[in-house]
């Protein structure tokens, strides 16, 4: 014991004592008016401009000069930083830094409210806080700021992120004492999202209500920027109006909503800045074509913990291609040219920034381009007069001192100056002293001692023999201090010294013994400290392929039209010729050019007869595509706007969600189209969307080019509110009475709304000066189309007197119920419904699953069609959707409907109620080539669908579908074995869940809150 501490006492005298350059090396560390020199470092100027050995030149909180030969002042402070790296500090401009925010909170509390409580001028809807400052509420949050700088940021752009409407945003500082000295530039843009926020009113209740709200404040902006004659002020209008030339920023929360948003946008001539969701991803080439700027979160998903196979089944294979591709999001943003920046939003913790920034990196994304998005990218997307983001002379002083170059992982960042004022994150002095050393402490014992933990927080344990103890260790530059029990005893041994050298090989200085003495001791390294092995997380990362949609039976090509012909088929005709043998099925661009026996393609088609795929369709049955008149699939976020009596203003064209499964699954039972309806929460509801099911479009791709416009009426329990609980009675009507009265009231409003427009229009431009310009009404604008029979309804209804009634208000008001949806009491007003000219879309044999519905028959359908009402069969239930062709069936059974017209009940009766049957429902020369190949019968339970065709492309085949199951498997397996291995490698992971898809119906009332793959 002796020889050793000899040994080590020779091994320090042979050493100069340990000293490593502190800074500044001359004057202290925040002077005022001097200038202050930061020289040897490597300086990232500006992303790609990289200068080595260079100096900045820093005073009064301004960058003063940067560059390899810089003059130094006699009076600078200069901090030599040798090996250290400087780079602009990071910029982010979607925070909410500094702001209160009680949203959360008040979601949970209080009861629905039909009016606004808020007291003031302000706007009717509280969703809507246009006039909302972040700078008047701004205030310092010290230990936020503290993280934030920790992280590398400097500056951020913050606000109120409560509501639809959110107000302004504010640009502050991170490193100043007071919000009066943080404020940089107070309104950077204005704040938008879909996300309805703390409001506790019963508008807008969905996705839809949201965008018409959006959609209608910036039409009542426009009327109040205008107005004459009236001395209405409106401090929220007033808002928008004067921040409109503002950026504008819009929070969405799927890529599918970021197009919602740019419809928007156009609308009104402007565009938006996205705060996206990460997703962008799956739909790049219609991302770019928006032109705008997006904000990207890094809140990249979690792995699922999937080494239990049946916790595996909880996780769609959506979610797992998700979780693999987010961090690519950006590279494939960058490749395709669109502007992007970053943000720490929605991050668990800010310690998680850095770590995911780099993992971008590792999945494709530049350097410079990484760097990029956290310095100039954000301040040229906001265009700040404060920085531009980089490190330039006039610029303020903003920028992080880091030990490597930060896309290392190891780099650790030393200090962040904000306008020249520095605050320490990691002493740049400490040494890294970890590892195992022996320790003799003079009279007393030998010990091995083992440091480890992180740099910033050590830990250490003391061995001696065959006992082991804790150590408390303290590291203050290459000061060090030990304290731990001694052998056999509780009295605390306490050692302080200095570490001799920059690789902590020799450690010496004074303990104070048990007996209260003063005592020489020394350590020396034994082992060096060993991470625990991992694999290299530097590793370039890879992906599988993007699908579309990019989930379970997506595909990684889009399909195509093709010319072919269905040869010696059954073919249904719909038409006067009825049903035919052996018959042969030309489709030549997305058309029926041609049916008849044997058709001889050299004669009728010679040029592009080699063109033409044959298909044999023998004892195959080909009919029209099914239409689903009454559907509510595909439909994002609440197929009810519940807020209020009359939503005639909202659109199920606004938040179709062209990635919902049961759009293939209804594929595979032979349906080509459907029309997307509003539920029946209210009297008058939204306007539907009719779509094609292309599977893996987007949905202005799905909708069909000029289409008529529909819109959802209701009658009934539903509309009266009587099944919605004891809260949800704030809201009128509350009897059959008070429905009757909603229509009434709305129709003779609109013939009032019409007449002014009327009038107005009817005057010269000179006139028009002298008048008040009507004020745009998205509600009645939409019930003036019903009156000008540019628009019509498909009503919910039950009961023979509300039947009765709603035709009488339409006769009265002088329009007309196109179609009555479920009309289970239609078979009592069948003449009644055929003399005002209505259709009738019904179930084929429900009953009895409601009070108002006791007297329905399954013969309802076969008497309306007796009576010569158009009659159809409809869903209203996404697993019905895939099956109508057994509901057709059901009229064969009831009835005796011959099966011709069953088969027309799903196919050219909707048609001729949604008006398309001009070009789809039967199978025509020049109709659509929507199509369906079935094995047999199509009204036989036992057929199934080989193939569905959609203008000519087949989004359905039998035999692919096999093989779609077979690459589903395949594909899910290696992203799990992939998550496997990221939990080995010690990615964080978390334990699936088992959760159900919403399925809406007519009473649906739920809005997700968010996209649902």
């Amino acid at each position: 014991m002796r020889f050793l501490y000899l040994l080590i006492f020779a091994v320090i005298s042979s050493h100069a004592v340990f000293s490593q350059s502190t800074f500044p090396v001359n004057g202290n560390r925040n002077p005022n008016n001097n200038y202050i020199a930061f020289t040897n470092a490597t300086i990232t100027v500006a992303p790609g401009q990289v200068l080595q050995k260079a100096t900045l030149l820093v005073k009064n909180g301004t960058i003063e000069a940067v560059g390899k030969d810089i003059s130094i002042p006699k009076s600078s402070v200069i901090y030599d930083l040798k090996g250290a790296f400087i780079y602009h500090s990071f910029i982010d401009i979607y925070s909410d830094y500094g702001i209160q925010n009680d949203s959360e909170k008040n979601k949970k509390s209080g009861s629905p409210q039909l009016e606004s409580k808020k007291e003031g001028a302000y706007n009717w809807n509280e969703a809507v806080k246009a006039e909302n400052k972040a700078f008047e509420g701004f205030n310092i949050e010290h230990d936020k700021a503290k993280e934030l700088r920790k992280n590398g940021f400097g500056v951020v752009a913050t606000h109120q992120q409560d509501g639809i409407f959110r107000g302004t945003a504010a640009l502050v500082s991170l490193g100043l004492e007071s919000p009066n000295e943080s404020l940089e530039q107070s309104e950077v843009f204005t704040s938008l999202s879909f996300d309805k926020g703390s409001s506790k009113q019963t508008y807008p209740s969905s996705l839809m209500g949201i965008i018409a709200l959006i959609r209608q404040t910036f039409y009542d902006a426009q009327w109040y920027e205008n107005r004459l004659g009236t001395k209405e002020y409106n401090i929220t209008l007033e808002n928008v109006n004067r921040t409109k030339a503002l950026p504008k920023v819009i929070s969405v929360d799927s890529y599918l909503s970021a197009l919602r948003a740019d419809k928007i946008a156009k609308e009104f001539d402007f565009k938006f800045i996205i705060k996206g969701n990460g997703d962008e991803y799956k739909r790049v080439d219609e991302i770019k074509a928006l032109n705008s700027a997006f904000i990207l979160p890094l809140n990249f998903p979690m792995a699922y913990d999937v080494e239990n196979p049946y916790d595996a089944m909880n996780v769609s294979l959506g979610e797992m291609k998700h979780w693999e591709m987010a961090p690519f999001n950006a590279s494939m943003l960058k490749a395709a040219e669109v502007p992007f920046c970053f943000t720490a939003n929605g991050l668990e913790s800010q310690s998680e920034f850095l770590t995911n920034w780099r993992k971008a990196i590792r999945a494709g994304l530049s350097k410079d381009a990484a760097l990029a998005a956290i310095t100039t990218s954000p301040a040229q997307i906001l265009n700040l007069k404060y920085t531009d983001g980089t490190l330039k002379k006039g610029n303020p002083a903003n920028f992080i001192i880091t030990s490597a170059s930060i896309f290392d992982k190891k780099s650790i960042v030393y200090e962040n100056w904000v306008e020249g004022q520095p605050h320490i994150i990691s002493d740049r002095t400490n040494i890294d002293i970890r590892g195992t050393y022996s320790i003799n402490i003079e009279g007393i014992m030998q010990y091995d001692l083992t440091v480890e933990g992180e740099l910033d927080k050590l830990t250490a344990k003391i061995k001696s023999e065959d006992s082991s103890k804790p150590c408390t260790i303290v590291l203050k530059g290459n000061q060090v201090s030990l304290a731990f029990a001694s052998k056999g005893s509780k009295e605390v041994i306490r050692l302080s010294g200095h570490v001799s050298d920059d690789k902590s090989r020799i450690w010496s200085g004074n303990a104070i013994s048990t007996k209260g003495d003063w005592v020489k001791w020394g350590a020396i390294k034994k082992k060096e400290f060993i991470t625990e092995k991992k694999k290299d997380s530097s590793e370039v990362m890879t992906h599988g392929p993007v699908w579309y949609p990019n989930m379970a039976f997506g595909s990684e090509i889009k399909p195509v039209a093709k010319n072919v012909i269905y040869r010696n088929a059954t073919v249904w005709t719909n038409e006067s010729k009825g049903i035919l043998r052996e018959t042969d099925v030309l489709v030549i661009d997305g058309k029926i050019h041609k049916i008849g026996p044997k058709l001889d393609l050299s004669i009728i088609f010679r040029k592009k007869a080699p063109e033409v795929e044959e298909f044999d369709a023998k004892g195959m049955h080909i009919t029209s595509g099914i239409i689903d008149e009454h559907s509510h699939i595909a439909i994002s976020r609440g197929v009810n706007e519940s807020g209020q009596a009359n939503t005639a203003e909202v659109s199920i064209g606004d938040v179709v969600n062209s990635d919902d499964i049961n759009i293939y699954r209804q594929l595979s039972g032979g349906v080509v189209a459907s029309q997307l309806l509003h539920g029946s929460a209210n009297p008058i509801g939204g306007q539907s969307a009719i779509i094609k099911l292309k599977w893996g479009e987007t949905p202005e791709v799905m909708k069909i080019d000029s289409a008529d416009g529909f819109i959802k009426f209701a009658l009934g329990e539903n509309v009266k509110q009587s099944n919605w609980g004891d809260e949800r009675k704030v809201r009128f009507p509350q009897t059959r009475m008070g429905v009757e009265q909603v229509y009434y009231d709305d129709f003779i409003r609109a013939k009032t709304y019409k007449d002014n427009w009327t009038l107005y229009n009817s005057k010269n431009n000179r006139d028009r000066k002298e008048m008040s310009i009507p004020r745009k009404d998205l509600e009645l604008e939409t019930l003036v189309e019903i009156l000008d029979k540019k628009r019509f309804i498909t009503c919910h209804s039950y009961v023979q007197s509300e039947i009765n009634m709603l035709m009488h208000v339409a006769d009265s008001m002088g329009f007309k119920i196109n179609t009555f949806t479920h009309i289970l009491e239609g078979y009592k007003v069948a003449d009644k419904m055929k003399e005002h000219g209505a259709a009738g879309s019904t179930f084929s044999d429900w009953w009895a699953y409601k009070f108002e519905v006791n007297d329905a028959i399954p013969y309802n359908g076969s008497i309306l069609n007796q009576m010569g009402v158009t009659t159809g069969f409809n869903s209203d239930d996404a697993e019905m959707g895939r099956r109508l062709n057994q509901e057709a069936a059901k009229a064969v059974k009831y009835g005796n409907v011959s099966e011709v017209d069953a088969l027309k009940f799903v196919t050219l009766n909707p048609a001729k109620m949604l008006h398309l049957d001009r070009r789809m429902g039967s199978i025509a020369e020049g109709k659509d080539a929507d199509l369906v190949v079935w094995s047999g019968d199509p009204l036989s339970v036992y057929s199934k669908v080989q193939k569905t065709i959609i203008d000519g492309v087949c989004y359905y085949d039998a035999e692919r579908d096999q093989e779609l199951r077979k690459k589903v498997s395949t594909e899910r397996e290696r992203l799990v074995q992939k998550m496997i291995e990221a939990k080995k490698k010690g990615e964080k992971t978390k334990k699936p869940e088992a959760k159900e898809k919403q399925l809406y119906e007519c009473e649906s009332m739920e809005d997700e809150g968010y996209e649902i793959n």
